[in-house]
């Protein structure tokens, strides 16, 4: 049997481990370490790489945008084997004769007698060496791109297959491929570097040698230590969902639990292999926790004991409410104690046959060459069907519940010879419309021209029937090559008009008039007056065509303004079914109005303003009262015509004593106008008492006065200085028509706190700073 000691390698074959046979000296057991691609016809590996796109016309109409989702993708069927070629095994075969057989290598090899194995060291021996796979005893096989990255590389569940399990132990793979994971082939096969690979996972059945396993330990210390480590698994709805403390190997058990002592025979592996050495432990762990487990977790002997007093099974809280608790594993003792003063002792001793694993891998890279990937891709046209079919939605857009229609029969007919086989396509349906939300589907095979172009022209007529046993009305046939019929008024011969107001400001305008009609039809509906307004913005006709196959209808609009002139634009044609009136407006205009002068003495200014456009006969007018200097007023007008933006204005002022003065029409522009008392310049003088002792004066009295030298206009100002006030600087402004004006007078009037009286005849000054002295 295959032993898995002293395994090697032949150093010109180094991807295949070679084991020995414990019983037989000339048997060897191969197993390879890489994969092979399996060979078809010619030598040539059995792999085919199949990139397709998507028929995009048949993922959607054409009023409709793609699915998301991918439109290309990939199918990969692939071979492969792990087997060693049969060159490699020649060159085994001859190692072994020279090496092996013949004693030249010093090779330890291990011997089956008497129900023990031993080792003992090879010499001559005649015969000649016979090569096997070793029975494969379970596996899988995985195909590995980026599938990590998502199902756009490798679709779940294609890749990963079961191997045969006989002597070639081939599989076979049939993997899509999404969207990324195809261009990731096409973009790096040129380049012979690709991420993809195929891994085996196997076991074998293999022997080792004689194994020793000696338990020893001191039962009190083990099992209080073993109260602390024993694995509990709690799960939740029959699903785990925490597991502890849980060992996971020998030397991790041995140094939990101090007290046990776990000896057992080492082996030398050959070539330092690790993987045969965990294997060899896990067995080891597996006996220990067997015999431990049957020392101290086996139920307690029948007796009087208070199970419920044993302690609390771990499993309890993912029990149904009400379950009985249940206990007798030693393990949980909480109220009782148990002790054990004695060591115990267990020696197991025998042969061990059990699987052991193998994971043989290869890029697939290494597996192809470059050119045999390139002639393996294959593109696949997926728009190039071997015969082509219509298929036409067919829809109408008529409104049944508000237009006076009835029903609408529509008929398509398909009928083309086939240019190379002479047969003659027909295929004619008839679908009736009686809602608006049908939609029904015409199908039908299509013939083809002489170089093989499907032939897709096809007829579609109408027949209307009106309500109010009106005579129906036929539409001839129309040819067509659409793949989506919709079928709206302006193939069924009516119009069904929207009007709906556009840009109209209705600050300006109030309502307008919109009149319809079609020309050169007499019925009572091909004429219509349509009113918009800001509380109706949207209304409708219509009406029949009779008979004409021309949908184009004549519209004109009057506006009334809210100042209750008119405009109207002339008649224009349109057959839009969704009619945008707008006002007939090229633009706007603004003025800001900024009021000058003082209130008082000013009372009010009141200004008119007023535009005109003589072409278009429109005009409009203004009015706003100013009563102080810090309130502008912005007008707007819209414009009939951008290049027309002078207007006119004047301002009349009443002052408070009652008088007034008239304003002047005069032209402005857009923008900033100034009206009123309109001043070039501003005086602003400061009135100050640092210079006064208010402790002597209670009241101070400042008179000023400015006469303008041309218009004799006076603007005074009394200003009271106290000591309550006297520390604050008082300001005096005064508007100056001429800048240079800037002489003023002053009177003092001082009032003492002794009763004393004090003036100061008017004085002439023009400093911007007056010091107030007495």
């Amino acid at each position: 049997m295959l032993n898995l000691l002293n395994k090697f390698v032949v150093p010109e074959v180094s991807h295949v481990d070679i084991y020995q046979d414990d019983e037989d000296p000339l048997q060897f057991w191969m197993i390879p370490q890489r994969v092979r691609a399996a060979l078809g016809p010619e030598d040539t590996p059995e792999l085919s790489i199949y990139a397709f796109a998507r028929d995009l016309s048949l993922m959607a109409g054409i009023d409709t945008p793609l699915p998301p989702g991918e439109t290309e993708g990939g199918l990969m069927t692939l071979t492969v084997e792990c087997t060693v070629q049969q060159e490699d095994q020649e060159k085994i075969l001859a190692y072994l004769r020279s090496q092996v057989l013949s004693g030249a290598l010093h090779l330890a090899r291990p011997v089956a007698s008497g129900g023990e194995i031993g080792t003992e060291w090879r010499g001559a021996v005649s015969g000649d060496p016979k090569l096997a796979y070793p029975t494969w005893i379970e596996g899988d096989v995985q195909f590995c791109l980026p599938s990590a990255l998502g199902p756009t590389f490798v679709k779940p569940g294609d890749n990963k297959v079961k191997p045969s399990l006989t002597e070639s132990n081939v599989a076979s793979f049939s993997i899509a491929l999404g969207q990324e994971g195809i261009r990731l082939f096409r973009e790096t096969i040129s380049s012979g570097k690709l991420p993809a690979h195929v891994a085996y996972s196997l076991q074998f059945v293999a022997r080792v040698p004689s194994i020793t396993v000696t338990i020893t330990g001191h039962a009190e210390a083990v099992h209080r230590e073993l109260k602390d480590l024993a694995p509990i698994v709690e799960t939740e709805n029959g699903v785990p969902v925490r597991t502890f403390p849980q060992v996971t190997s020998l030397k991790e058990l041995q140094d939990t639990c101090g007290s046990l002592h776990v000896e057992y025979t080492k082996f030398d592996f050959a070539q330092q292999d690790d993987k045969l050495r965990e294997q060899l432990e896990d067995f080891v762990l597996q006996t220990t926790t067997a015999y431990l487990k049957s020392m101290f977790c086996q139920p307690l002997i029948t007796g009087q004991l208070d199970k419920e007093k044993l302690g609390t099974d771990p499993m309890q809280n993912f029990k149904p409410p009400g379950t009985s608790v249940t206990g007798s594993n030693q393990l949980w003792l909480k109220e009782f104690e148990q002790t054990g003063e004695t060591d115990f002792g267990m020696t197991f001793h025998g042969n061990m046959a059990r699987p052991f694993s193998t994971y043989p891998s290869a890029a697939l890279v290494s597996m192809v060459t470059q050119p045999q990937l390139e002639k393996a891709f294959i593109e696949a046209d997926l728009n190039t069907p071997i015969f082509h079919t219509l298929q036409v939605p067919v829809r109408v857009t008529a409104d049944f519940e508000h237009d006076p229609i009835a029903g609408i029969q529509v008929t398509l007919d398909y009928r083309q010879t086939d240019d190379r086989t002479g047969e003659v396509k027909a295929f004619s349906q008839t679908y009736d419309f009686l809602k608006g939300s049908e939609t029904y589907y015409f199908r039908t095979t299509l013939a083809k021209d002489a170089q093989g172009a499907p032939k897709d022209t096809f007829t579609y007529s109408s027949r209307l029937h009106y309500k109010a046993a009106q005579a129906s009305t036929d539409i001839p046939p129309q040819p067509t090559r659409e793949k989506s019929l919709i079928i709206g008024y302006d193939r069924l011969s009516c119009v069904d008009v929207k009007v709906v107001a556009g840009t109209v400001p209705w600050a300006t305008v109030q309502s307008v008039q919109v009149d319809l009609r079609l020309p050169g039809v007499s019925l009572p509906s091909a004429t219509k007056t349509v009113i918009l307004s800001q509380q109706a913005v949207e209304d409708s006709w219509f009406s029949y065509t009779g008979g004409q196959t021309s949908p184009e209808y004549e519209y004109s609009c009057e506006f009334l303004l809210v100042n209750g002139s008119r405009m109207t634009t002339p008649p224009q044609r349109t057959s839009a079914s969704r009619l945008l009136i707008d006002a007939p407006f090229e633009d706007r205009m603004s003025a800001t109005f900024v009021p000058q002068g003082l209130f008082p003495p000013l009372q009010s200014i009141v200004l008119s303003t007023k535009y005109a456009d003589e072409a278009a006969s429109y005009h409009t007018e203004g009015t706003y009262v100013f009563t102080n200097n810090t309130t502008p007023w912005r007008w707007d007008v819209d414009l009939p015509s951008a290049k027309n933006r002078e207007f006119q204005y004047k301002a009349d002022i009443t002052y408070v004593d009652g008088t007034t003065t008239p304003g002047q029409w005069q032209a402005g522009q857009e923008g900033t106008v100034q009206v009123g008392e309109v001043k070039s310049s501003l005086m602003d003088v400061t009135v100050t008492a640092a210079a006064l002792d208010m402790t002597k004066w209670k009241l101070v009295v400042v008179k000023l006065r400015h006469e303008d030298p041309a218009t004799h206009e006076v603007q005074e100002q009394t200003i009271k200085l106290t000591p309550a006030n006297a520390g604050q600087d008082q300001s005096w402004k005064v508007a100056l028509k001429d800048p240079t004006a800037t002489t003023f007078t002053y009177e003092l009037d001082g009032y003492g706190v002794d009763g004393t009286h004090k003036t100061v005849a008017a004085t002439t000054s023009s400093e911007q700073l007056l010091v107030v002295e007495l």
